[in-house]
């Protein structure tokens, strides 16, 4: 397939590409606000309202769009979404956050911006930059400072859940915890590193999963050439209804199999669906944003910027990040992942 040659675009609408690109990014690095100081388990109670509320919120914009024609291929990535989102927990506790969060997001990112960069065989076309080196220098800096924050520490507080547990069950949490964090301390320990083999690659097929779920929306929208300046949001509901309808599917499964052991808690109803109202929200400015700048631009600078956030508000509010040696990596993952931010953004205007 021959290369996307992005047509000429109005400067107001990429001034709306820009913002919708860092509000999005807001979105996504504070998301996690609402479930602080909550214990979450396994997430998957936590993950299903969230999703509840993704498809409560496609639904209006279904409606606001008059109904447009389903597209069935869209669903292909809230499916891709929603199939990732069962493989974090279980990465988490074999490999640790560090490790885990290192693999996956960086992964994603060479994915995501890979597929829109180089194209996908017949079905993506190739997206062209003005400036090659500068988005590869980006890029090159965008996994650079990924790996510098494996090595800024957190110090978590206490979870504050109201949950009725038998000894057995606080013992079999307090070693779940006690396994965690060994698994921080020993992820980089070559001896043990047969055992993180399964988690290892459960990190690199959810970052393949995620990094593909924007995939599906390029296809159709190279498909079919939008007719207006925000033709995007049409693929919005069938995407958030199979990301509601594969997580329901993974929540029944899940209840099924482990029935009373299955943790369901009321507690966290209202942060889920905080959570989930920040998530669709981050999600629907990045169809914004990558629409506006294409996914080469967008997918990596949605992917890095976050987490950057995120420690921000660790330091500045949570004060779960100390010490001197964390602060000093993470502000130097920091000013790293804007500058390539920058760059990303200027390989696509000089």
């Amino acid at each position: 397939m021959e290369s996307s040659t992005a047509p000429p675009v109005d400067t107001s609408l990429q001034i709306i590409g820009y913002v919708a690109l860092l509000l999005s990014c807001c979105a996504f690095g504070t998301m996690f606000v609402p479930l602080r100081r909550r214990n979450c388990k396994d997430g998957f109670f936590v993950q299903w309202i969230e999703c509840g509320v993704v498809f409560i919120v496609g639904c209006i914009f279904y409606v606001a769009r008059g109904f447009p024609k389903f597209e069935p291929i869209a669903c292909i990535g809230g499916f891709l979404y929603a199939t990732g989102n069962v493989f974090s927990v279980p990465i988490v506790e074999g490999i640790g956050m560090g490790v885990g969060f290192l693999i996956w997001t960086s992964l994603q990112i060479i994915v995501g911006w890979g597929v829109a960069r180089f194209g996908l065989g017949q079905w993506i076309a190739p997206q062209n930059v003005k400036n090659d080196v500068l988005n590869y220098i980006g890029i090159a800096l965008t996994i650079v400072s990924g790996v510098l924050l494996i090595f800024v520490k957190h110090v978590e507080p206490e979870p504050e859940n109201e949950y009725d547990v038998t000894s057995k069950e606080m013992e079999h949490r307090d070693e779940i915890e006690q396994r965690t964090s060994d698994s921080e301390r020993s992820s980089l320990d070559m001896a043990g590193l047969a055992k993180k083999v399964p988690f290892i690659l459960m990190a690199m097929v959810l970052a393949c999963l995620h990094g593909l779920m924007m995939t599906p929306i390029e296809y159709l929208k190279q498909k079919n050439p939008p007719t207006d300046n925000f033709q995007v949001f049409d693929y919005i509901f069938p995407f958030y209804t199979s990301v509601f309808l594969f997580s329901t599917i993974y929540f029944l499964s899940y209840c099924v199999l482990l029935r009373r052991r299955a943790y369901v808690e009321r507690n966290l109803v209202i942060p889920s669906i905080g959570y989930g109202l920040l998530w669709t929200a981050g999600m629907t400015l990045w169809f914004v944003s990558s629409d506006k700048l294409s996914q080469v631009v967008a997918y990596p600078c949605t992917a890095r910027l976050p987490p950057l956030i995120s420690g921000a508000l660790d330091v500045f509010v949570f004060k779960s990040i100390q010490g001197s040696r964390s602060f000093a990596v993470l502000a130097i993952s920091s000013i790293i992942g804007v500058v390539s931010v920058i760059l990303i953004a200027l390989s696509n205007q000089i």
